[in-house]
């Protein structure tokens, strides 16, 4: 499992609580066990249990607690809850936030998820936008689909993996997630996408109690 940390980015809220709320959303960074804050964090949303949970790529992977950048204080907000062993078509790992600690939003730095694809797996020759922490929100059409593996002109480069994908509409972009960003690969098109059918499907796999299971997106 490659030593790349998940990333999300978070803002503070003020709280009723004795300590604040962090706010966090798709498409930003986030600090790992390590220090470190390499990726981007995808859709955000609930579980069938009701928990707060997060999609990112499973090779961002840099241990199971994940704190505030620079909140380090607050102490973890969240936990690695699970990470795919297989990362060739399940690029994928489920965090579970404190809910005590952490509000989600549906609003992230560019994109806007606020429900599923139906099916899960965009269509060859739709047009889709991914969000990261490199390259920011940047469109392209999808070339390929085979295995659930979306191939894309939606350009992504190291450090947006784990960031999210939505489908686009002409006029502009729609709030129903794709997948998430998983490589770059010598085929044309080059960016590839772990779809949210096959993380979706994998989840499902583990029984109706597994962190994840009936993902949600938040809709506020």
């Amino acid at each position: 499992m490659a030593a790349a940390v998940a990333a999300l980015g978070l803002a503070v809220v003020p709280g009723a609580a004795a300590q604040d709320r962090v706010v966090v959303t798709n498409g930003l960074q986030m600090d790992h066990g390590a220090g470190v804050t390499l990726c981007t964090l995808g859709p955000v949303g609930t579980d069938n249990a009701g928990r707060l949970v997060g999609i990112t790529a499973a090779h961002c992977y840099g241990g199971d607690d994940v704190y505030f950048p620079g909140k380090r204080e607050l102490g973890p907000i969240g936990k690695y809850a699970f990470v795919s062993q297989e990362q060739a078509f399940h690029d994928y790992a489920v965090i579970v936030f404190d809910p005590a600690k952490v509000t989600l939003s549906a609003n992230g730095p560019a994109l806007r998820i606020d429900k599923v694809l139906d099916g899960g797996l965009p269509a060859v020759g739709s047009n889709v936008c991914k969000d990261g922490r490199t390259t920011g929100k940047t469109c392209g059409l999808v070339g390929s689909n085979a295995g659930g593996l979306i191939a894309s002109f939606a350009v992504n480069m190291p450090g947006d993996s784990g960031g999210p994908l939505v489908v686009a509409r002409n006029d502009g972009t729609a709030t129903e997630w794709a997948g998430i960003v998983t490589r770059v690969a010598l085929t044309m098109p080059p960016f590839i996408f772990t779809s949210a059918k096959n993380i979706l499907d994998d989840i499902a796999t583990r029984g109706p109690d597994a962190p994840g299971a009936g993902f949600t997106p938040v809709s506020d």
